[in-house]
C-alpha cells in the first residue's frame, strides 16, 4: 500500500506539505498543490481517514439531482448491492453547496473521506467531470459519454438496439415517425436520437418537426402525445426514448380514446420493467440498469487500487429491443385527435 512518505518522495516535498494539501489546506501555492495532486493520483494513494468504514464511494451529481428517476433509482440499487461487498460506505455528494471554491476536487474528496466517485454529468456540465479527471482522482461517469483521455465511462450502449426499434417501425409501414425525449441531454440520450434520424434519412422519411424534448415526467409524456396528435399532419408513431415520458404518453392515448397499436404504435424506452407496467405492454428498447450501476461500481473500486496509467477506460452494458403489444402497422390515413377527443381530417397526407 502506498505511504504519504512514498507521495512525497515523488512530490519532491515534505510529509507536512502532502498532509496540508490532502486535508484541503490554502497555505500551499497553487503549482506545489498541482504537483502532490498528481504525485496522489499516480502512486494511488489513500488517506487515512480512521476505522476503515468511514472510507467512501461518492456518488456524485454535476447537474440536477434525479434520483427518483426509473434510471438513476435502479442504477443506485444496483451500486449499492457491489457497496455491500466491498470495504467502503456510499456518499452522496452535493459539490455545489459543500465544496469550498478555494479547494480542488480532489481536495474536497479527501477532506470527506472519499476514495472514487461515480459522476452523473449530463452534456450541459461536463466540464467537472473533466476537472476530476484531469486532477487524475479516480472517477467513473455513469450514463455519459465523450472523448476524455482520463476519464472512464459505464454506460449500456443503446444506439444500436435504437436504430432496430425504429427500423421496427418502418417495417411495420410507419412514415411519420416521431421522436421524443428528456429535455436534458446526455450521451445515452444523444445516441438514441441520432439513431433516430439516421435511420430515417437512410430511408428518406426523416422530419425534423417530429422531434420533442420535454421534461421527464408523466404529467409531461401525457402533454407530448396531445400536442402530436392533435397536429394537422399528426405521426403515426413515435419512438419515446424515455420511460416515464412514455408512459404518461401511453396513459393520455387512453384518455383521448386512440386505439393502441391500431391508431398510434408507441415505440418506449425501459431501464427497469415499465414495460410490463403499462396496457398494452409496451414494446420497448430495455437495458438493465441496476446491473450497470453494479459494474460501475466495481470499476471504480479497481480504479482505486491502481495508478492512472493503469486504469480502463470503459465498462459497456447492452440494450436490446422487446417487441410487445405497442406497436402495430400503420393506420390508412394519420388519426388526427384534439386534447378533448374531437376527431379531426387530416390534411396534406
Amino acid at each position: 500500500m502506498t505511504t504519504i512518505r512514498r507521495v512525497a518522495q515523488k512530490a519532491g516535498v515534505s510529509i507536512a506539505t502532502v498532509s496540508r494539501v490532502v486535508n484541503g489546506s490554502t497555505a500551499v501555492a497553487p503549482e506545489l498543490r498541482d504537483r502532490v495532486l498528481d504525485a496522489v493520483s499516480r502512486c494511488g494513494y489513500s488517506p487515512t481517514v480512521g476505522r476503515r468504514s468511514t472510507a467512501s464511494i461518492a456518488l456524485v451529481y454535476t447537474g440536477p439531482f434525479t434520483v427518483g428517476s426509473p434510471y438513476d433509482a435502479a442504477c443506485l440499487d444496483g451500486i449499492v448491492s457491489a457497496m455491500l461487498e466491498s470495504d467502503y460506505d456510499l456518499n452522496i455528494v452535493h459539490l455545489r453547496r459543500d465544496k469550498s471554491p478555494s479547494e480542488t476536487y480532489s481536495q474536497f474528496f479527501f477532506r470527506r473521506g472519499i476514495r472514487g466517485a461515480i459522476v452523473r454529468s449530463t452534456y450541459a456540465d461536463r466540464d467537472i467531470a473533466r476537472t476530476i479527471a484531469d486532477e487524475g482522482f479516480p472517477a467513473v461517469v455513469l450514463g455519459d459519454h465523450f472523448d476524455h483521455p482520463r476519464l472512464a465511462f459505464a454506460y449500456n450502449e443503446s444506439r444500436t438496439a435504437s436504430a432496430e426499434g425504429v427500423e421496427h417501425l418502418v417495417s411495420l409501414g410507419h412514415k411519420r415517425i416521431a421522436f421524443a425525449a428528456n429535455e436534458t441531454d446526455d450521451g445515452d440520450h444523444i445516441d438514441r436520437l441520432e439513431a433516430y434520424r439516421q435511420t430515417l434519412r437512410n430511408r428518406g422519411i426523416y422530419d425534423e418537426q417530429l422531434e420533442f424534448r420535454v421534461p421527464a415526467h408523466r404529467l409531461d409524456g401525457g402533454q407530448l402525445m396531445r400536442r402530436m396528435m392533435s397536429l394537422s399532419s399528426p405521426p403515426t408513431a413515435v419512438f419515446i426514448a424515455d420511460p416515464l415520458i412514455a408512459d404518461g404518453a401511453i396513459n393520455e392515448a387512453h384518455k383521448m380514446g386512440l386505439r393502441i397499436p391500431d391508431e398510434v404504435s408507441i415505440l418506449g424506452f425501459d431501464d427497469t420493467d415499465t414495460r410490463n407496467a403499462v396496457f398494452p405492454t409496451m414494446t420497448a428498447v430495455c437495458q438493465d440498469s441496476r446491473e450497470l450501476g453494479r459494474l460501475a461500481y466495481e470499476l471504480l473500486i479497481r480504479h482505486c487500487a491502481l495508478q492512472r496509467e493503469e486504469r480502463e477506460t470503459a465498462v459497456l452494458g447492452s440494450a436490446w429491443l422487446e417487441i410487445n403489444h405497442t406497436t402495430g402497422s400503420a393506420p390508412a390515413r394519420p388519426i388526427r385527435v384534439l386534447p378533448n377527443g374531437e376527431r379531426l381530417e387530416t390534411v396534406g397526407v
